[in-house]
């Protein structure tokens, strides 16, 4: 373990040397599946880290199964799984069968990814290390895009693009997941340093020009301030949480090149909301909600098949693209069948969350709460079932529940987490 602290760094082994090379592998797949690894294919970055992870990950199997003589599948693969397989299948009655393997692939991949995670994360200890590690590569990937963009292009708007060739929404919405772990850590484990990483991660989206990405960052931010608050202190908590976003909406509508950044786009969202004026991206995305409904009318149980609202679309408006919403993409391609199996899983997660929190008062709960409530506002915006890094963020949420021990994070100002060595599988 890397430990910093007073100027000082120390390494420290308290656990199995397998393990750190696990976590090595780890970051380094997190690196490159937020730089676009895996989406088209051509990334030897993304496929060496995956294999080394699903390699070591194999070989603690392998010793596992040696020692214990068995094998846990967590419910997160038997979820995933059963999605993976209703939209292979779709492909028997969809439109065009050829556009239902195009997503198989990565959907492979997320289930293989998660699967990994969960063999090794599945614990207290493992579960912090896992966040810390988002956060951290988050940062790598952060310093690494303004690096390698031009000062002069970082506020040009859809920030991301050139360096990663994501799609700006995308990378936003990697980001926005980003913050939400990073303010956990500087605001409820007082790690102070995470506050200039919570920053980071705030101007990266900022730049990348996307509203919900925003939007979701802001109410995580306000989201995490309330939960936070004690009786004795809330009226100030809720002052500050709001002042700060004043501040922040006043920088972004009053600084030349954070209003170029985002803060037209705003005035332009407003508008079109209030009926002032109009926006092309937000009346677009109208009518492919429209759309997706009347396809779900039309196949209300299966659906037209998975990844084949685009083949719809393009044939009804002659725009080839997906439904840019994630419930309504679901319920075009795989009907209201797939929209439970999908989305009946956060709403486990939903469940067993509110209640750890309710029972236990968690900070991590509370963490976990905002993230999930973060992913299911995006994917009102944004598809993402079959993203790897999405899938990643939903995975955490089941090892939190799986890692889980009923008593607060940080009890008495000790971590709570470096009492538990032993997976909760075992």
């Amino acid at each position: 373990m890397f430990i910093f602290s007073n100027g000082i760094l120390r390494i420290r082994k308290d656990r199995p040397g397998l393990d750190l090379f696990v976590d090595i592998s780890f970051l380094l797949l997190l690196c490159s599946v937020f730089t676009n690894g895996g989406a088209k294919g051509e990334s030897y970055f993304y496929y060496i880290s995956f294999f080394l992870f699903f390699g070591l990950t194999f070989i603690k199997l392998l010793m596992s199964l040696k020692s214990q003589g068995s094998l846990i599948v967590p419910s997160f693969t038997v979820w995933y799984g059963s999605f993976v397989l209703l939209s292979l299948m779709s492909a028997l009655w969809a439109t065009n069968p050829q556009t239902c393997l195009k997503v198989m692939s990565r959907l492979i991949q997320s289930l293989v990814i998660t699967f990994c995670m969960s063999q090794n994360y599945a614990t207290r200890a493992g579960l912090f290390r896992c966040l810390r590690m988002f956060s951290w590569a988050g940062t790598l990937v952060a310093v690494y895009m303004l690096a390698s963009t031009p000062f002069d292009d970082w506020f040009k708007g859809f920030f991301g693009f050139s360096a990663v060739e994501l799609n700006p929404n995308t990378v936003g919405m990697i980001f926005a997941i980003c913050l939400v772990v990073s303010l956990y850590f500087a605001l409820y484990c007082d790690e102070k340093r995470y506050y200039v990483i919570t920053l980071l991660n705030l101007f990266i989206v900022i730049l990348t020009s996307s509203r919900k990405s925003l939007l979701a960052s802001v109410g995580a931010i306000v989201m995490m301030g309330l939960m936070k608050v004690q009786r004795r202190n809330f009226v100030t908590r809720i002052i500050m949480t709001f002042g700060l976003l004043v501040a922040l909406y006043y920088l972004i509508m009053s600084v030349p090149e954070l209003y170029k950044a985002i803060g037209i786009r705003l005035e332009s969202m407003f508008g079109y909301l209030t009926g002032e004026d109009g926006d092309y991206s937000l009346s677009l995305r109208q009518k492919f909600i429209e759309n997706a409904t009347d396809m779900l009318f039309e196949r209300p149980l299966l659906g037209y098949g998975i990844n084949n609202f685009t083949v719809q679309i393009g044939r009804r408006i002659n725009v080839w693209t997906y439904a840019h919403n994630n419930y309504y993409e679901i319920l075009a391609d795989l009907g209201i069948v797939g929209f439970a199996v999908f989305y009946g899983y956060y709403f486990y997660l939903l469940a067993s969350l509110v209640k750890t929190w309710l029972k236990t008062n968690s900070s991590l709960a509370k963490m976990m709460l905002t993230l999930l409530a973060v992913i299911m506002f995006c994917e009102y915006g944004l598809v993402s079932y079959y993203s790897i890094y999405m899938q990643m963020a939903l995975c955490c949420m089941y090892l939190f529940i799986c890692a889980i021990n009923g008593s607060d994070d940080y009890s008495n100002g000790i971590p709570g987490y470096m009492k538990y060595n032993y997976s909760v599988y075992g």
